[in-house]
């Protein structure tokens, strides 16, 4: 007779015998009938190699079922060692292509068929002895579950960090006007007739002001928000360059209307303008067209434009005019009295991008409008063109234009 009571935790007894005895005893036609189960009730199962079946997947059966009876010991819990190896299986099966939720609907039903076959030696007397035992069995589930939870995200994280890595390399491609097509494979793209190249250049949005927030973050936020919302509208990979101000984005599509709408659906999920320069391009031309819309989007958001797509015909004027050549050196030059003089250069470009308002000028500026009056007037002193004079506007437009051709 089993003396029950010194018998230790993992003594659970049912009809006179130990569940941990029994299951040692049925150990191997519990093994075949688990894995028979599982290729006839889960039909992913099903479809799997026979050897696949007969290997690796009746190995986890094997050592599962070890695993629970060490469990009864333990009220159901699994060491991390060998939650580990359930883990290291969870990823094999992800890597196969298997779906987690075949791989959990395995483990259950491999629980029913042990439990079934433990309580149906069951009487009456046995009742706290089966409820035990279903606690058992839950605990056991969870931890097993989230090892296997734990494989997948593993094999995620890698399969997304190695995806994201081979786009950032067919970006380094296109954008050396290489030949794509060999990259584009790792990178899970399939490559259109047609890119739309896009220069996003993304306003601050108002956290980015708050001193109590942590500015870096808000700026991250911000284009998260600006890549998510951009990505949601088109089935094709969005390829993506984080830049200075924003990024370059090469949308799969030659449809700029759309990209339009798209874009004002972006601002608004960003809370701030975004101001577009977009190029089409085929891919082998992506290179030279990354450049044009570069220069799109700063002239669009230098000009006063506001926030949306731009193409090259909505300010080949101004763009023309920041192209290096004799004509945009002089008209560079005059603004040259203003180096020294950086808040008098910043309330004319701020003057020029507000069409020509004062107030706004003002608001953008976080002065009064009588501050920006005596700056504009020293402008005039300085350079001799008047910023509020119509006639003196377009050289003043056009000289901030060839002189951001320049740089800092």
């Amino acid at each position: 007779m089993i003396d029950h009571k010194n018998a230790g935790v993992d003594a659970v007894v049912i009809a006179g015998q130990t569940v941990a005895d029994f299951l040692r005893e049925h150990h191997r036609d519990l093994l075949g009938a688990v894995t028979e189960t599982l290729v006839r009730e889960v039909p992913v199962y099903a479809a799997l190699p026979r050897e696949l079946i007969d290997g690796d997947v009746r190995r986890v059966i094997d050592r599962t079922l070890d695993l629970f009876v060490r469990a009864l010991g333990s009220e159901g819990r699994v060491p991390e060692d060998d939650l580990a190896e359930l883990t290291d299986s969870a990823v094999r099966r992800a890597e196969e292509g298997v779906p987690m939720d075949a791989v959990l609907a395995a483990y259950f039903r491999g629980s029913r068929v042990a439990t079934e076959a433990v309580v149906g030696t069951a009487g009456p007397a046995d009742l706290g002895s089966v409820q035990r035992v279903v606690v058992i069995q839950l605990t056991f589930l969870q931890d097993v579950c989230a090892a296997v939870a734990a494989g997948y995200a593993r094999h995620g994280r890698t399969v997304q960090a190695e995806q994201a890595s081979a786009r950032h390399a067919l970006v380094d491609v296109l954008l050396a006007g290489g030949d794509p097509r060999a990259a584009a494979g790792p990178a899970d793209v399939r490559l259109p007739e047609r890119y739309l190249v896009c220069s996003l250049l993304v306003g601050p949005h108002p956290d980015e002001a708050d001193p109590s927030v942590n500015r870096q973050v808000a700026e991250r936020r911000k284009l998260r928000r600006v890549r998510e919302e951009l990505e949601r509208h088109y089935a094709e990979p969005v390829l993506w360059r984080p830049q200075s101000d924003g990024a370059l984005a090469l949308v799969p599509s030659s449809d700029v209307v759309r990209l339009g709408q798209v874009v004002r659906e972006v601002e608004r999920a960003a809370g701030t303008s975004v101001h577009v320069g977009a190029v089409t391009a085929p891919p082998e031309e992506v290179a030279t067209a990354a450049e044009v819309a570069v220069g799109v989007a700063e002239v669009a958001r230098l000009t006063g434009r506001a926030g949306g797509a731009h193409t090259l015909a909505d300010v080949a004027l101004d763009y023309q005019l920041r192209q290096p050549g004799p004509a945009g050196a002089v008209l560079a030059a005059r603004l040259d009295p203003l180096d020294d003089r950086p808040d008098l250069a910043e309330t004319l470009r701020s003057y020029v991008a507000a069409g020509l308002s004062r107030r706004r000028t003002a608001v953008a500026l976080g002065v009064h409008p009588n501050t920006v009056d005596n700056r504009l007037r020293r402008v005039a002193a300085l350079t001799g063109l008047d910023p509020t004079a119509p006639a003196d506007v377009p050289t003043l437009r056009a000289a901030l234009v060839a002189r951001s051709s320049l740089g800092p």
